[in-house]
């Protein structure tokens, strides 16, 4: 399946003085509209790396690197949404509040869907924070090994 997330600006009001402008991520895809897509939870785990201010986005594609390569068995990052379980044959996804529950299944994807996915926002943040600014990239296709 052709699955693409798009990275935008888009103008949000605050009323408590922060900027008005907020990133996004979402998936855009072939499906018919009103149709969701399991992609949503990988849009919504590199919320996680909250604009790359510590450098824990760099220091995810640094581990996610070593696993790809085999230097690591495995790697575990995260944030208020999402604890990310890293191995080479798939990355997992379980909510860090409330771990497994209807609302937020566990779900996974391949290592190399993950990478496309930091390297493309890792680019994104890159870009002008601009209304105009977007950045499509489309991940490469692949089933995940033991997701559970």
């Amino acid at each position: 399946m052709n699955v693409r997330i798009r990275f935008f600006y888009r103008w949000m009001h605050s009323a408590h003085g922060h900027p008005p402008i907020l990133r996004e991520a979402r998936n855009i895809n072939d499906l018919p509209f009103g149709e969701s897509h399991p992609f949503y939870v990988l849009s919504g785990a590199l919320s996680d790396f909250l604009e790359n201010r510590h450098g824990d986005l760099d220091e995810a594609m640094h581990a996610v690197e070593k696993v790809d390569d085999g230097a690591l068995d495995s790697f575990e990052t995260g944030g208020e949404g999402f604890t990310h379980h890293i191995t080479r044959s798939r990355v997992r996804f379980e909510h860090s509040v409330f771990g497994e529950c209807p609302e937020w299944p566990i779900w996974c994807c391949t290592l190399a869907q993950y990478k496309a996915a930091l390297e493309g926002y890792r680019r994104f943040l890159d870009m002008p924070k601009s209304l105009d600014s977007e950045l499509i990239i489309e991940l490469p296709d692949g089933v995940p090994v033991n997701c559970q």
